[in-house]
């Protein structure tokens, strides 16, 4: 009985995240074919099925099977500068070939892939504050599971802080459950404040509404 003459990748589905900060990250597929051969063998791939921008990865543009094996291993890079923190997919596959069937069901990879903010940097908050014309009403707490202050900020100074964004650095929180209060010591709501971690991302928005 022949082996039957394909070649697929070793999965069709990977997810992988890279850290804030890190640059890059190499993603190892495995790729197999049914047969060995007594000579290498070239294949082609392509990537333009992706969602991910093409500053967002790096990807080999053909695979060698060497003599006498039916394996090998494709590496394709994730690149940070390219990447949010919402996942897109990095699409590999097999270009058209009559030398070799495929399998449908791997004969394409998607890999998955955002950033993800490094446990440290994620721990590490900043509040942003854009006033109103009343910013000496504007005031917030950050609470802890316990329901004690463990940050607050306000109220600020009019009018030299109207229409202004103030930056709060709060620092490294400890692991747990935070509850965040915005209010408005007039009632009347006006500014907007956003919690953001150590890698400028916004985890918490909202708009100053009534008196805490």
């Amino acid at each position: 009985t022949l082996t039957p003459n394909y070649i697929a990748f070793g999965t069709d589905a990977i997810t992988e995240t890279v850290d804030v900060g890190a640059g890059s990250k190499t993603i190892e597929v495995a790729i197999y074919t049914g047969n060995k051969t007594e000579s290498d063998r070239t294949f082609n791939l392509t990537s333009v099925n992706s969602t991910a921008p093409a500053n967002a990865f790096s990807a080999p543009s053909s695979v060698v099977i060497e003599a006498g094996s039916n394996s090998a291993m494709i590496a394709v890079s994730a690149l940070e500068a390219g990447l949010t923190f919402e996942f897109t997919d990095i699409v590999v596959e097999f270009a058209e070939t009559t030398e070799i069937d495929t399998v449908p069901s791997t004969s394409s990879v998607v890999i998955s892939v955002a950033l993800v903010c490094p446990p440290a940097d994620a721990a590490n908050l900043t509040v942003e504050i854009d006033t109103d014309n009343w910013p000496d009403e504007t005031v917030w707490n950050i609470l802890d599971a316990g329901g004690n202050v463990v940050a607050a900020g306000g109220p600020y100074n009019n009018p030299a802080d109207d229409f202004t964004t103030i930056v709060v650095p709060v620092g490294t929180l400890a692991s747990g459950t935070y509850t965040w209060q915005l209010g408005d010591l007039y009632g009347d709501g006006g500014s907007a404040i956003r919690v953001l971690n150590g890698c400028n991302q916004v985890i918490a928005s909202g708009a100053v509404g009534a008196s805490l």
